[in-house]
C-alpha cells in the first residue's frame, strides 16, 4: 500500500517541530537517565505496571542493586535488572517466551486485499484483529465501507521453516455490520465474517487485547512491528524501533532499517500493542530532496521499498479506544465496541484447526509467488500453493499479571495462560504491600478516584503516622452517607489509618478532561535550557552593583497602589512593562493617563497572552485584549505590544513569561511579586485609612514591592524587557500560550473567610521602607542567574533562613534545578539553622498533597506553615540579605520561565522583610491545611460561577504547579 502523502506532511511536520525535543530525550537516553525523558506520570504508570517502585528502578539503573527476586507481576524466572534494563533497551538479551508469545500474536496479524476487482487487488496493507469480529487497519488502506466490501484479510502469508510459503485463508470484510473510520487519527475498525464456506473458524487466529490506560511503553524503549511491508510475506521487526517521543495523539520511534507497513501493529516488550502504524519521515538532502537506502537521490522507478527512512510514526491505542468509543452507534455496534476491551482471546493452544477446502468461483494468480486463489461469491477466498507445512507452537510462557485502573468495562488481562494461575501469597505489614491490596479491593469502588500511601493528619496538619489516603470523587459526612445509602470506607486497612480526601487539581482535570488533558498540561517532562529560544541580550552585564540609589520597598496591601500610582505618575517619557497579568482598570487608567501627556513617547507592553480575571478579587478586571484596546485607543502612535511565545520546545520561555518589571524613563524601576491585578493591587490605601480594617488582608494578596531609582540598573532591565519585545514580535494567535483546554475549579467561598481566631488576631499594616544611600544589590533573571545566585544565598544561611514564596513544592524525578535548591534548604535545615517556610494555599487536598511530598522528600515541616493569598516570593539569610521578585519556587520558576529579582546585600531592608515575614508568620500563616469536607468542583471557562464558590481560573492554578 502506497503511504498516503496527507499523513506522511503530518508527521514529518510533527518531526521537525520537535527536533529539539526529540534530541533532548535521545541525549537523555544516552546517559542512561530513561526514567527522566518520559514525563513523571508516564513513568510512574510505567513502572507500576511491570511492579517496580521508582527507587528499585533507579537502584537497577545505577547497576547498585542486587539481583532481587520477581515480585508480582514479574516473568517467573526473570532477574529483575536485566528485565528491566531490557524494558529500557538497554540489554539486548531476550528469553525464548518472547519469542513463542510473538509467534503467537503473529497470528492476529494478516495482510489486507484492498478493493479486490476483477481479481487483483488495488494495493495491499496490514490489519490486526483486536477482538472475535473487529480488525484494526489505517483510513488510508481502507478509507470507506465502500472500499471494505470489496477487501479481504489474509492470514498465515507467511513462510514456513522451510523457506516456502504457508497454506492461506483469508476472509471477506463486513462493513455493513461495523466500520468506524478517522482520517486524523488515521484508523479504521471493520467487522471480519466470521466463517468461510469450509467452516475455517476467524476465531482460530486470535486477537490483540487492547489497554487504554497509560504505561504500556515509555520514551526509551524498543518497540516490535508485525507487518506485511509491500504486501509481501509477513516479516517481524523486533526491536528495531527505539520510542523517542510522545505527542498527545502519537508515537515517533527511530528505526535504522525499513519503514513499518500501513496498519502493523507497534507492540511492546510484552506484545502489548501501544500503537497503529501508519506513516514515517524520510530521509531527505539539503535541497529536500528523498534519499535511497544506498544514498542516492531516490526515483520513483526505484519503487517505494528502496526509501530510505530515518523514523516511523503510529497513533497511540490509547487515543484510538477513546475516539471509537465515542462514537455514535446502534446496539450491535455498541456490543461489538465493547468486545474490544471485554472479550478474552483464547489460552495458547485453544485455537480451532484451520481446514483449507477449495472452493470454485473466479480464480486469478498472484504473479508474486505462483499461488492460485480461488474466490467465492460470498467472499471466502482458497490459496493453492505448491507446499503446505503446518506447525504447532507450544504454550508460552505466563506473562505478567498487571492490575488494571477502574474503567467503565471491565479489562481483560493481557492473555490467559493454560497454566494454573499460582495463589498470591499473604498480604504482608510492609506498607507498600498494603497498598496494593488496598488498590485492589478499595480501589475498585466506584467512588474512589485513588488510593496512595500518605500520612494521617491531626487538626489539619501532618504527623508522623503513615495511612493511605483515598481521594473520593467528593467527600461526605459519616450522616451524609447513611442517608444516600452509601457504605463508609473503613477507618483502618490492614493496620494503616484510612483517611478520606476530595479531588486535587490533577484529578479534578481527569475528571472533567481525561487523561489526555491531565498528562499534556502536569506531566510533562521539565524543560531543558537548551529547548527554549531565549537568548541574553548581548552586552547586558548582571554584576552586583554597590552604589548610590533610592530604594522604596514597600508591601500589599499594606501601601502597594498607593505606591504604584505615584511611580507611574512621575512617568514623563516611556514606559517599558513586562507583566504576566494585567487587567486592574484602576492601574490601566493610571497608565493611561501618563501616555497622554504632552512629553510622553512611548508605552512598549510585554505580556503572555490568556488572562485570570472574572471573578471574586478579579470580578471587574479587565481582559489581555481589552487591555491593549485600551492603550491602542488612547494613544495609538505610541503604544506597541508583543505577545511572548510559549512553549517547551522553541518557545521564548518555557511554561510562564512570569515577569513582573516596569522600567521609567530608563532611571527609575519598580519590580514585585505581583500582576497589576485588583488581587494583587487593590485599589484601596489600608495603611493610611481610620479605622484600619482588617479585611484587606483577609481578601487580598500579600505581596512584595520595591521602586529603585538608579539609571544602571533601571537600563539593566530595559534592555531584557526590549530583548523580551523584539524577539517576541509577530508571534501568532496559536503560538501565544501552549495549547491547553482546561476547566476553571470552584472553591468554596468559606474557605477564604477567616476564622474565629484569624479574625481577633493581631494585624499590622507596614510603612514603606524608604531610603537614598549607597546599597549593595544584584539583579537576578530567569533563565540567566536566578538558579546559581540563589543556591548560592540558600547555601549561605548560618542561623536563619526564612521563605515565603506562593509555591513550596517537593521536586518531581526530573526536576533537576529545584531538586538541588531544595536540597541545599533541607541541608541547612539539618545543619540545624532556624528555616521557616510560608507557603500558599489552594485548598486542602492540595496543600495535603504538597506537605506530604514534603514529608517524604525528607523536609522537616515542622517548620513550615501555609497562607491563604501569599503570593509573594522572597528570601531572608540571617537578617542580612533578603531577595525579592517574582520567581516561584517550582522548577521552571527557578530555570526557565521569565522571571525578575533584586537580591540586596543589606542589614536594614533584610530586618523590614524579616518584620514583615514574622508578622505573617504569627498572624496570618498556620498549620492547618482546613476542612477537607469542602467541594472542590470544576466548570467550564464559560459557565457562570455558582453562589457560594469562588472561580480559579486554570492561569492561576497552572502557575504554582
Amino acid at each position: 500500500m502506497t503511504i498516503d502523502n496527507q499523513q506522511i506532511a503530518a508527521t514529518t511536520e510533527r518531526y521537525n517541530k520537535r527536533e529539539r525535543h526529540r534530541q533532548r530525550n535521545e541525549r537523555l537516553i544516552k546517559q542512561r537517565r530513561y526514567l527522566e525523558a518520559d514525563s513523571p506520570a508516564r513513568v510512574e504508570k510505567f513502572l507500576e505496571r511491570r511492579g517496580i517502585s521508582r527507587q528499585e528502578a533507579a537502584e537497577i539503573l545505577h547497576e547498585s542493586a542486587p539481583t532481587m527476586m520477581p515480585r508480582a507481576g514479574r516473568n517467573e524466572g526473570e532477574g529483575v535488572p536485566a528485565a528491566f534494563e531490557r524494558i529500557l533497551g538497554t540489554n539486548d538479551l531476550m528469553g525464548v517466551a518472547f519469542l513463542e508469545r510473538g509467534l503467537q500474536v503473529a497470528r492476529t496479524v494478516g495482510r489486507v486485499w484492498i478493493a479486490v476487482a476483477s481479481g487483483r487487488p488495488l494495493g495491499y496493507g496490514t490489519g490486526f484483529m483486536i477482538s472475535p469480529r473487529l480488525l484494526m487497519t489505517n483510513n488510508h488502506v481502507l478509507s470507506s465501507a465502500v472500499d471494505a466490501r470489496k477487501s479481504l484479510v489474509e492470514f498465515n502469508y507467511q513462510l514456513g521453516i522451510d523457506g516456502n510459503v504457508l497454506a492461506t485463508t483469508s476472509f471477506s470484510l463486513d462493513p455493513d455490520t461495523f466500520f468506524f473510520t478517522d482520517q486524523h487519527l488515521d484508523y479504521a475498525v471493520v467487522a471480519v465474517r466470521l466463517n468461510r464456506a469450509d467452516n475455517a473458524s476467524l476465531s482460530g487466529f486470535g486477537w490483540n487485547p487492547l489497554f487504554e490506560e497509560e504505561g504500556k511503553a515509555i520514551i526509551s524503549q524498543q518497540l516490535n512491528i508485525i507487518q506485511h511491508p509491500n504486501g509481501e510475506v509477513k516479516q517481524l521487526c523486533l526491536r528495531e524501533n527505539q520510542l523517542v517521543d510522545v505527542f498527545d495523539d502519537f508515537l515517533q520511534y527511530r528505526t535504522d532499517t525499513a519503514p513499518g507497513s500501513s496498519g502493523s501493529p507497534v507492540y511492546n516488550d510484552r506484545w502489548e500493542v501501544v500503537g497503529l502504524h501508519h506513516s514515517g519521515v524520510r530521509a531527505k538532502n539539503a535541497a529536500g530532496q528523498i534519499l535511497a537506502v544506498d544514498g542516492r537521490i531516490w526515483d520513483p522507478s526505484m519503487g517505494e521499498h528502496r526509501i530510505k527512512w530515518i523514523a516511523n510514526e503510529g497513533i497511540r491505542v490509547s487515543r484510538l479506544i477513546n475516539h471509537l468509543r465515542n462514537q455514535p452507534m446502534n446496539q450491535d455496534q455498541r456490543r461489538l465496541c465493547d468486545e474490544i476491551l471485554t472479550k478474552t482471546p483464547p489460552a495458547p493452544g485453544e485455537a480451532s484447526p484451520l481446514p483449507v477446502a477449495p472452493v470454485s468461483s473466479q480464480v486469478f494468480s498472484n504473479n508474486d509467488h505462483s499461488a492460485q486463489v480461488a474466490v467465492a461469491s460470498d467472499g471466502t477466498a482458497t490459496w493453492t500453493i505448491p507446499l503446505s507445512v503446518s506447525i504447532r507452537l507450544g504454550a508460552a510462557a505466563t506473562p505478567a499479571t498487571v492490575a488494571q485502573p477502574k474503567t467503565d468495562v471491565v479489562t481483560p488481562p493481557a492473555i490467559l495462560s493454560s497454566t494454573p494461575t499460582p495463589v498470591p501469597p499473604p498480604v504482608s505489614s510492609d506498607p507498600q504491600s498494603i497498598l496494593s491490596a488496598a488498590r485492589r479491593e478499595l480501589g475498585a469502588r466506584a467512588d474512589v478516584l485513588s488510593v496512595r500511601l500518605g500520612y494521617a493528619f491531626k487538626e489539619g496538619w501532618i504527623t508522623n503516622e503513615r495511612a493511605l489516603v483515598i481521594t473520593v470523587r467528593q467527600k461526605h459526612s459519616p450522616a451524609a452517607l447513611r442517608e444516600a445509602g452509601i457504605s463508609p470506607l473503613p477507618e483502618t486497612y490492614m493496620g494503616l489509618p484510612i483517611e478520606v480526601t476530595n479531588p486535587a487539581i490533577e484529578e479534578l482535570v481527569t475528571l472533567a478532561r481525561g487523561t489526555a488533558a491531565t498528562e499534556a498540561a502536569f506531566a510533562a517532562p521539565a524543560t531543558m535550557r537548551e529547548e527554549i529560544a531565549y537568548t541574553s541580550p548581548v552586552g547586558v552585564s548582571l554584576k552586583q552593583l554597590h552604589a548610590q540609589m533610592r530604594v522604596i520597598a514597600h508591601v500589599s496591601p499594606d501601601a502597594g497602589w498607593p505606591r504604584l500610582s505615584t511611580f507611574l505618575a512621575a512617568t514623563k517619557k516611556r514606559l517599558v512593562v513586562g507583566m504576566y497579568d494585567f487587567g486592574a482598570p484602576h492601574i490601566a487608567d493610571a497608565v493611561a493617563a501618563a501616555g497622554k501627556q504632552v512629553s510622553f513617547k512611548k508605552l512598549t507592553l510585554v505580556m503572555q497572552h490568556g488572562e485570570d480575571v472574572g471573578d471574586g478579587t478579579k470580578a471587574n478586571d479587565l481582559t489581555d485584549d481589552q487591555v491593549v484596546e485600551k492603550f491602542s485607543e488612547a494613544f495609538p502612535n505610541k503604544f506597541e505590544n508583543a505577545w511572548v511565545k510559549i512553549g517547551r520546545v522553541n518557545g521564548w520561555v518555557a511554561s510562564s513569561y512570569h515577569i513582573k518589571v516596569a522600567v521609567q524613563d530608563q532611571r527609575v524601576f519598580w519590580l514585585s511579586s505581583g500582576n497589576w491585578q485588583s488581587s494583587n493591587q487593590p485599589n484601596g490605601d489600608p495603611l493610611n485609612e481610620n479605622p484600619q480594617r482588617r479585611m484587606w488582608l483577609e481578601k487580598f494578596n500579600r505581596e512584595w514591592h520595591v521602586v529603585v531609582e538608579n539609571p544602571d540598573l533601571a537600563k539593566v532591565f530595559e534592555a531584557h524587557l526590549l530583548h523580551d519585545f523584539n524577539n517576541n514580535l509577530g508571534v501568532s494567535e496559536h503560538e501565544r500560550q501552549p495549547a491547553v483546554d482546561l476547566p476553571d475549579l470552584l472553591i468554596p467561598d468559606e474557605f477564604f473567610m477567616p476564622s474565629p481566631h484569624e479574625r481577633t488576631s493581631p494585624f499590622q499594616y507596614f510603612k514603606p521602607f524608604d531610603e537614598n544611600r549607597v546599597f549593595t544589590v544584584k539583579p537576578l533573571l530567569t533563565p540567566d542567574n536566578y538558579h546559581q545566585e540563589v543556591l548560592k544565598l540558600v547555601e549561605s544561611a548560618k542561623e536563619e533562613l526564612l521563605i515565603q514564596n506562593q509555591t513550596f513544592n517537593a521536586p518531581k524525578p526530573d526536576h533537576e534545578k529545584l531538586r538541588e535548591l531544595l536540597d541545599a534548604v533541607k541541608a541547612r535545615q539539618r545543619a540545624g539553622v532556624d528555616v521557616r517556610v510560608i507557603f500558599r494555599i489552594l485548598f486542602p487536598s492540595k496543600a495535603r498533597q504538597v506537605i506530604e511530598e514534603l514529608k517524604d522528600f525528607g523536609f522537616d515541616v515542622s517548620n513550615v506553615k501555609v497562607q491563604k493569598n501569599c503570593h509573594t516570593k522572597g528570601i531572608i539569610v540571617d537578617h542580612k540579605r533578603v531577595l525579592l521578585g517574582s520567581q516561584n519556587l517550582s522548577n521552571d520558576g527557578v530555570s526557565v520561565n521569565r522571571d525578575a529579582s533584586l537580591l540586596f546585600e543589606d542589614v536594614s531592608l533584610a530586618k523590614y522583610f524579616a518584620a514583615i515575614f514574622e508578622h505573617d508568620w504569627s498572624n496570618l500563616a498556620k498549620q492547618n491545611i482546613g476542612m477537607e469536607e469542602m467541594p472542590i468542583e470544576w466548570a467550564e471557562p464559560h459557565e457562570k460561577t455558582p453562589s457560594g464558590f469562588v472561580r480559579l481560573n486554570w492561569k492561576e492554578y497552572l502557575e504554582m504547579l
